[in-house]
C-alpha cells in the first residue's frame, strides 16, 4: 500500500518513506507510528492505543512517544508550533491531519490476492476484530465500543492456532454498513468478529457475531446484559466465549471447507484439520483416517507441535477403545507423540493435555492430572481441559471437584464432540460421592447421546449395576458387546483404577455380577 500526502510517499510494502522518489531516512519505531497515524488519519489515536499497537509488550514512557513525534514532524518539515500533520489533541493523544490518498501496488495487491487464495485451503485461519457500533446517544461511556474489541485481540491473539490482524488495520473497518469483501481482500481475513454496544443509562447490552467473510455467513451470534459496573464480568464471558467459539466452531468450518479440497492439493494445515474432521467418529477406520493426516502433517512440516499432538490423541484411541493390535506399543506412541509436541511447543495447552492424557493410560494419574492443570493455567476456558480434570479428579475420588470440572466444561462447550464421556464421568464422579439419583441420571443421559462408545456404556452399566438396576445395567452391557470389542473389568479398572478401595470394589464387583 502507497500512502500520498504533501510531497511524500509512505510505502508500507517496501517500508520506504519517499520524497521526490527518494528514500527518507526515519527510526523504524517512527516509521511504525507515521504509518499507523496515517491509516487512522480519520480518528485521534490515544496515547494508550499508540503504546499497545508500536510498543506491544514493551514499557516506554510519555518521554519516548513525544521524541517519536517530534522526528516524524522533523523528517516531514512539521513542527509542534504549525503541527500542519500531526496534531496534538490535548489530554487525547494525535491525530495525522494532512490529505491522504492511497494506492495498492501491483506487488501488494498480488501479495493480498495470493493471502486470500491460500486462505481458502490452507494455513491457520485469519479473523479481523472490528470496533463495535454504538447504539444510543451516551457517548459518554463510548470507549467500551473500542475497549472491548481491542481487549478481545489481544485475548484472541493469545491462541496459537489461529491468527488476528492487528488492531490498527482491523479498526479501519467501521461503522454499521462493513465491507466484507473488502475485509477479505484489503487484509486476507477469513472470518470477521462484530458487535455492537448499546447503553441505557446504566444497563449494557453487547451483541457478537462471528462472521465467514468469504461467504458473509454468520457463524455464531450472542447477546451479553448486565450493568455498567458489571463491565469487567462481561468482558471475561465474552473472551471465553469467544475462546469457545474458535476452539470449535471456527475449526469445524474449516474442516467443513477442507473436506472438498483434494487430498494432494492440502498443506500441513490442511492435512490437519482434514484429520479433525474424522478423530471424533470413535470407529477404527476413522480414527486411522485421521491418523494418516495428521502424519502427513507433520511430514509437511515437522515442526506444527499441534500435528503431533493430534498423532498422540488417535494413539490414545487405538490403546484406549481397543482399535490396535498392539496395544501396548498404542500407548508408547501416545506418550512419544505428545512428548514430542510438547518440546516443539512447551507452552500449547493441546499439547500439554494430550502429554497428561498419555500419562493417565501409562498408570500415572498424578502425573496426567498435573500436566491436565498446567495446560488449564495457559488456557483457563478450555472446555476439554476442565473435561480431563474433571475425569481425573474423579478416577483420584475427588467426586466434588470432578463433578465441578466436568460442569464447566460443559457450560462452555455444551455441544463437544466429548459430551458423552462429560456426561459418562458426571455419572462415574456422582457415583464416586455416593449421590445415587444423579449418579443414574447422568448414566442415563450419557446412553442416550449419539456416538457414545463403549467406555461410556461400560459406565452406564457399572453405575445401574451398582444400584441393582440390572435390565438398565444389561442394556449397557449389550451395547459393548455390540461393537465386538474384548473390554472385561479387569482391563476397566486399568483406566478407572478408582483410589477409593471401597467404591472401586462396589463397581467391579457389579460389573463382574452382571458378566461384564
Amino acid at each position: 500500500m502507497i500512502f500520498e500526502f504533501d510531497k511524500f510517499e509512505l510505502d508500507t510494502s517496501k517500508w520506504e518513506l519517499r520524497s521526490g522518489g527518494k528514500p527518507m531516512t526515519i527510526e523504524p519505531k517512527s516509521f511504525d507510528l507515521l504509518v499507523m497515524l496515517i491509516e487512522n488519519h480519520d480518528r485521534v489515536l490515544s496515547k494508550d492505543e499508540i503504546f499497545d499497537n508500536v510498543w506491544s509488550g514493551v514499557f516506554v514512557s510519555d518521554a519516548t512517544l513525544s521524541t517519536a513525534i517530534a522526528q516524524i514532524r522533523r523528517v516531514l518539515g512539521d513542527d509542534g508550533q504549525a503541527q500542519r500533520l500531526i496534531k496534538t489533541v490535548r489530554g487525547r493523544g494525535f491525530r495525522f491531519v494532512g490529505a491522504v490518498a492511497h494506492t495498492t501496488t501491483p506487488d501488494a495487491q498480488a501479495s493480498v490476492t495470493e493471502v486470500v487464495d491460500a486462505s481458502r485451503v490452507s494455513g491457520p485461519p485469519v479473523i479481523a476484530v472490528l470496533p463495535f457500533d454504538l447504539i444510543g446517544t451516551d457517548t459518554a461511556q463510548s470507549a467500551i465500543a473500542e475497549a472491548l474489541p481491542t481487549e478481545l485481540i489481544a485475548t484472541l491473539a493469545q491462541l496459537k492456532w489461529v491468527k488476528v490482524i492487528a488492531r490498527a488495520s482491523a479498526f479501519q473497518f467501521r461503522g454499521p454498513l462493513i465491507d466484507f469483501d473488502g475485509i477479505r481482500a484489503r487484509l486476507g481475513a477469513a472470518y470477521a468478529l462484530t458487535g455492537s454496544v448499546e447503553l441505557v443509562g446504566s444497563r449494557l447490552a453487547i451483541f457478537t457475531e462471528l462472521v465467514d467473510v468469504r461467504s458473509h455467513q454468520v457463524l455464531w451470534s450472542e447477546a451479553f446484559t448486565g450493568q455498567l459496573d458489571e463491565i469487567f464480568d462481561l468482558r471475561v464471558r465474552i473472551a471465553r466465549d469467544m475462546a469457545t467459539v474458535l476452539e470449535y466452531r471456527l475449526a469445524l468450518n474449516e474442516t467443513e471447507k477442507l473436506g472438498r479440497v483434494p487430498s494432494e492439493n492440502l498443506d500441513a494445515w490442511g492435512h490437519y484439520h482434514r484429520g479433525i474432521r474424522a478423530m471424533f467418529h470413535y470407529n477404527q477406520s476413522d480414527n486411522e483416517a485421521a491418523g494418516h493426516h495428521f502424519a502427513r502433517a507433520a511430514e509437511i512440516d515437522p515442526n506444527f507441535a499441534r500435528a503431533r499432538a493430534a498423532l498422540s490423541y488417535t494413539e490414545f484411541q487405538n490403546f484406549f477403545q481397543q482399535f490396535g493390535a498392539e496395544f501396548s506399543r498404542h500407548k508408547d506412541l501416545a506418550k512419544e507423540h505428545a512428548e514430542n509436541a510438547v518440546r516443539l511447543d512447551p507452552l500449547d495447552p493441546y499439547c500439554i493435555l494430550m502429554l497428561g492424557r498419555a500419562k493417565w493410560i501409562d498408570g500415572d494419574v498424578e502425573g496426567g492430572l498435573n500436566a491436565v492443570d498446567r495446560s488449564l493455567s495457559l488456557a483457563p476456558n478450555y472446555s476439554f481441559a476442565f473435561y480431563n480434570s474433571g475425569l481425573l479428579n474423579t478416577i483420584l475420588c475427588d467426586g466434588e471437584r470432578g463433578e465441578m470440572h466436568v460442569a464447566s466444561a460443559l457450560a462452555r462447550s455444551p455441544i463437544d464432540p466429548h459430551v458423552q464421556t462429560m456426561l459418562g464421568t458426571r455419572a462415574l464422579a456422582a457415583f464416586v460421592r455416593g449421590d445415587e439419583e444423579q449418579a443414574l441420571d447422568y448414566a442415563d443421559q450419557a446412553m442416550r447421546t449419539r456416538n457414545a462408545h463403549a467406555h461410556v456404556y461400560l459406565i452406564a452399566a457399572g453405575v445401574h449395576a451398582a444400584y441393582k438396576n440390572d435390565a438398565k445395567a444389561e442394556t449397557a452391557l449389550s451395547e459393548v458387546k455390540r461393537r465386538n470389542l474384548t473390554l472385561e473389568s479387569s482391563g476397566f479398572s486399568t483406566h478407572f483404577n478408582l483410589r477409593n478401595p471401597d467404591r472401586k470394589a462396589e463397581l467391579f464387583e457389579a460389573l463382574q455380577r452382571i458378566g461384564a
